[in-house]
Order: C-alpha cells, then structure tokens, then sequence
C-alpha cells in the first residue's frame, strides 16, 4: 500500500512539473505581430522648446489605453524635427517608447502633418521584454493643439 501511494505521488508530482514546464515554455516564447495604434491627444502643457501631451490610445494588440508624451522640439523655423518618450498605460501593462519625429510647415488653416519613427524601450508586465519598431503620421492642428496620428509597427514579444 505505502508503495502505491508513494507510485501516485510521483506521476501527479511529474504531471504537475510537466505542466509547469510546458507553461515555462509558452510563456518564454516570443512572437512577431504587426500592429496599428491610433491616438487622438492634445497638448497639456509647454516651456519652451519642450512639452507634455496626454493621449486617448487604440492599439489592435492591446486594445484601449492612455498615454502620456514627453516632447522636445530642436529648431525654431519650420521643418521642426524633435525627439519624444511616450508611456501607455493598458490594462496588460505599461509600454515605453522613444521617437523621432518632423513636423511640416503649417497650412492656411493651422494645420501642421507629422511623420516620425520609434522604437519599444521597455514597459511592464507583457511589455517588459517587448521588442518593437514602428512609423506614424498624422496632423497638429496649432490652433487647438490636438494630435491625430496612427502608428504602425512589428511587435515581438
């Protein structure tokens, strides 16, 4: 009796580690995903050559989310190019970006097109490890300060 009960216990213990290590496996295994993001946002506040914006975020890998955007413009005359970090916060974690970006002239209604590139540099949760790329364009409208732009990228993770 003592054997078969010592027998039992080591199937459900090698059960349960085989379980745990098949889970260890899924979970280190990474994927790479495209992804769009479109945020609507505006600015909440500037000094200077530099600013902060709050942002409403749709990813199609994360779904809903906020933002907040650090923003620091070089240049005085338009082109203005600039350099900005970018956290998201969604209900799987935070995600970390940095870009670059430029922002045209502006037209006869105030409106100002912006294009840019970036990259992931950490997060949270699903975004700790997140390897990312992506490009966006999008519109400033200098009059309101409201930004619309849609980011597309690949996502490893």
């Amino acid at each position: 009796m003592r054997r078969t009960s010592i027998w039992v216990i080591a199937v459900i213990v090698s059960v349960v580690a085989a379980g745990f290590a098949a889970y260890a496996g899924a979970a280190t295994k990474t994927k790479k995903r495209s992804y769009t993001v479109t945020l609507t946002g505006a600015t909440i506040g500037s000094h200077g050559n530099t600013g902060e914006a709050a942002y409403k975020v749709r990813s199609s890998l994360d779904g809903a989310g906020a933002a907040l955007q650090e923003v620091k413009v070089s240049g005085s005359a338009f082109p203005l190019s600039g350099t900005d970090t970018v956290t998201t916060y969604y209900a799987n974690g935070v995600a970390k970006a940095k870009d670059k970006f430029t922002l045209s002239a502006l037209d006869a209604n105030g409106i100002s097109k912006i294009n840019g590139s970036g990259k992931c540099v950490g997060g949270t949760r699903v975004h700790k490890n997140e390897k990312c790329k992506f490009t966006f364009s999008g519109t400033y409208n200098s009059k309101t300060t409201v930004v619309r732009a849609k980011i597309k990228g690949t996502d490893t993770r």
